[in-house]
């Protein structure tokens, strides 16, 4: 048997998330905060990048990693754990970097050796994956697409030498890497997490349409730079896709914990909201929106992702923090959307964003500390 590290190293390695996971939503509010024009000279794109890495890549990536080793291996090994915590190094390093120099020599070196040392954990994860043979489809699924992603940072330096920078290809370029990260890894890794904890399995048919359906949906990505029917027809035909082979599994999560029912339904309100995006006049005003944008990312990251990860390490959270957690996100969604409640409210948009994210940021804080304070050994369990 492979030496592995136990549970409770796993619940050792998850802290490391959930620090980044307060971090990056600290700096989420201080950004919120200088946009009312509180900070005069605010370094606002250092920041942007400082903040979207650290929770793209310290929280999100890191506890879904952890998440998969714990459910889907017999253990995290010293040397894979060893590969994990250099990850954690170069987190720290290109958080600083960007702070520092934004897009610049040492964020870009700081960053590409995470993703080299990302890929050789990953394979080890493909390695060592045990048990249902369904399941591992979906966990190699979400490691294929984590190469993929990868693709797009690399067109950058060839573009830029190309002088194409100001092309729409640069910026396409980005968003395959945030696309197949986000709606790939992410995605999957959630999905089969979930899927284990009510006991479905899905079919290798399913796997196919769930992995077919999130490469069409970068067609939504595309109607940034471009304008074709084809595009939009691709975008709908995946988030339809996906919508039909979630609802496949609803029967099964009527008659789970409530928390999980919970998370399936987000899955559910994240696959509708995509086809509307689908919707030619939807996708028009998105692209010229940047506030609906951000409400997009936010539902994904802080009303999918981010409850999904508290739910997993199944550590008791009041009541009332739920409830003042999706108040809170409820609230500055409803202002991205509709910002002309601030008229009504007689106060700005950039004010009301900062108060809702400031509740946010609070509840993610109690949440995580809570965790990192808990002194029992017991940690995640993987059934």
């Amino acid at each position: 048997m492979k030496a592995s590290l136990h549970i409770t190293s796993i619940k050792k390695g998850l802290k490391y998330p959930l620090l980044f996971g307060i971090i990056g939503t600290f700096m989420g509010v201080v950004l919120r905060y200088a946009f009312t024009g509180a900070i005069s000279e605010f370094p606002f794109k250092y920041v942007i990048h400082s903040h979207s890495h650290v929770l793209l890549l310290g929280f999100l990536f890191n506890a879904l990693l952890l998440l998969v080793w714990t459910h889907f291996t017999d253990g995290i090994d010293k040397v894979s754990y060893k590969y994990y915590m250099a990850l954690q190094g170069c987190v720290v390093l290109f958080m600083i970097a960007f702070i520092l120099q934004g897009y610049a020599f040492y964020s870009i070196l700081f960053s590409t050796l995470h993703l080299w040392i990302s890929y050789i954990l990953v394979i080890r994860l493909w390695k060592r994956l045990s048990g249902d043979k369904a399941m591992q489809r979906l966990i190699k699924i979400g490691i294929l697409f984590h190469f993929t992603a990868s693709l797009g940072p690399y067109m950058l330096g060839p573009l830029m030498a190309m002088k194409m920078h100001a092309s729409p290809w640069y910026q396409q370029a980005i968003f395959f890497y945030l696309h197949f990260q986000y709606f790939g890894v992410f995605f999957v890794w959630m999905l089969a997490v979930l899927l284990q904890k009510t006991a479905i399995k899905p079919t290798k048919k399913d796997s196919i349409v769930i992995g077919g359906s999130l490469v069409l949906l970068f067609a939504h990505s595309l109607d940034y730079s471009f304008d074709h029917w084809l595009i939009q027809v691709l975008g709908a035909v995946g988030s339809i896709a996906l919508l039909l082979v979630l609802l496949q599994f609803a029967k099964h999560f009527i008659k789970t914990q409530k928390a999980y029912r919970y998370i399936y339904y987000s899955t559910l309100l994240v696959a509708i909201t995509n086809i509307v995006g689908s919707i030619p006049s939807m996708a028009n005003l998105v692209i010229g929106n940047r506030f609906l944008l951000i409400a997009w990312l936010h539902l994904l990251f802080l009303g999918m992702y981010t409850p999904f990860i508290w739910v997993a390490i199944q550590k008791r959270i009041p009541p009332l923090v739920w409830f003042l957690y999706g108040s809170f996100l409820l609230f500055s969604e409803t202002i991205l959307i509709f910002p002309m409640l601030s008229q009504w409210l007689s106060i700005s948009v950039m004010w009301l964003l900062f108060w809702g994210y400031l509740g946010v940021f609070l509840c993610i804080c109690f949440v995580h500390i809570k965790f990192l304070l808990e002194k029992e050994a017991s940690g995640i369990q993987p059934y």
